[in-house]
């Protein structure tokens, strides 16, 4: 389950941002192996002029997946070219206009409510 946060193009309308949001969960899932049912995705858009990629033009996504660690290599690169292609086939954005970060950590950075960390065993928390 990463948190996926999408930086998008403010001017395009809703419907449109759901698609590209659908998009990206569609291949998290089939790509990096998640499960179905974990979505945590913030969808973000920005007026074109607080989007800079260097001097690419036209509409660009930009996507930022915190992780935990332990995909392959060959399973990210499958997902960076999975989307760059559904974002184009799909919702017209050149491939050269996304942008994908990924950062990864481990079962201790994660909580997922309640002041508790939901990946650790009791047993693996060190007592102070």
């Amino acid at each position: 389950m990463p948190l996926v946060t999408i930086r998008l193009p403010d001017h395009r309308p809703l419907p449109w941002r759901r698609k590209v949001a659908d998009l990206v969960n569609a291949a998290v899932i089939e790509t990096l192996d998640f499960p179905a049912d974990d979505r945590y995705q913030l969808l973000q858009p920005l007026p074109a002029e607080d989007m800079e990629l260097q001097q690419r033009n036209g509409d660009a996504v930009i996507l930022q997946l915190t992780m935990r660690a332990g995909r392959s290599a060959e399973a990210k690169r499958a997902f960076y070219r999975r989307i760059a292609d559904d974002l184009w086939q799909q919702a017209g954005i050149q491939p050269a206009n996304v942008m994908i970060v990924i950062t990864e950590n481990h079962d201790a950075d994660w909580s997922f409510g309640d002041g508790e960390a939901q990946f650790l065993a009791s047993a693996d928390i060190p007592e102070d």
